[in-house]
């Protein structure tokens, strides 16, 4: 049966408010969170921030980070895979910090699948969000942009046990990916549920959103991942990793503790 692996790809810095709502004036260094699901096919879903030194330029306040090991094919290796044994690359999202380094699997002729909402708002996004998606508004060249892409419609089975399903909110056309596996169902959520504390509401408000463009469909879209998964795996989430923040801020120690 398939297996779903999360992965570290280094770490970015933000206002925690981007990640649980809320929680404003508290700067914290959130993993990048790759996952690794081994089924009939090797999928692979997001890949990361891009090059650190054009991430500074493009993105100079998110102060990414990325030791050697954390790079991209290192952590495949460590996994025993390297990007031409993956078959397929599901992107959950077209933000800047998901969709970088596409190229060797592209080359190596991985097909990679996005959401056809998502892709049709991020080749013209309207200002407030064209450099979360690196725009060409901006002047700037988006990483899948010269990329053959499948467009996805909706619900859609990727192979035997491994489902990707529209969780709209975070963006306009965000995507999870459902994977069956002998301990029952894991979903890979990316941004629909980027901690485990917005799981850590009231029974009033049992969900705490993170930063949505549509906060009506992040609700659904959160209640959605939490109805069909088992276990969630969240975006941004170091419990979820063999990694731990590079920043040592004791708020950083410890994602429950703010």
């Amino acid at each position: 049966m398939p297996t779903v692996t999360p992965l570290c790809c280094g770490s970015l810095t933000l206002d925690k408010s981007i990640l649980v709502a809320g929680a404003t004036g508290i700067e914290i260094e959130a993993p990048s969170t790759i996952y690794l699901i081994e089924a009939e096919e090797t999928i692979l879903v997001d890949t990361s921030f891009g090059d650190l030194d054009l991430m500074a330029d493009l993105h100079p306040t998110f102060d990414c980070r990325r030791p050697p090991e954390r790079t991209l094919p290192a952590v495949l290796d460590h996994e025993g895979y390297a990007p031409e044994d993956v078959d397929r690359v599901v992107l959950s999202h077209l933000d800047w910090d998901h969709c970088y380094n596409l190229d060797r699997f592209v080359d190596a002729g991985a097909e990679v699948c996005v959401q056809r909402a998502e892709l049709e708002y991020a080749i013209a996004p309207y200002p407030m969000h064209a450099a979360r998606y690196d725009a060409k508004s901006l002047g700037r060249e988006p990483p899948w942009l010269d990329v053959p892409l499948s467009a996805l419609d909706s619900e859609t089975e990727l192979c035997d046990g491994v489902v990707a399903f529209p969780t709209p909110g975070h963006t306009i056309g965000h995507q999870s990916v459902a994977v069956e596996t002998p301990a029952g169902t894991v979903v890979a959520a990316a941004d629909a549920i980027p901690t485990f504390e917005n799981l850590a509401g009231t029974d009033d408000a049992p969900l705490i959103r993170g930063a949505a463009m549509n906060d009506f469909e992040w609700w659904r879209s959160a209640q959605a991942v939490t109805e069909r998964a088992d276990e969630v795996l969240p975006g941004h989430e170091w419990t979820i990793l063999d990694a731990a923040p590079s920043n040592t801020n004791p708020s950083n120690t410890d994602p429950h503790e703010n």
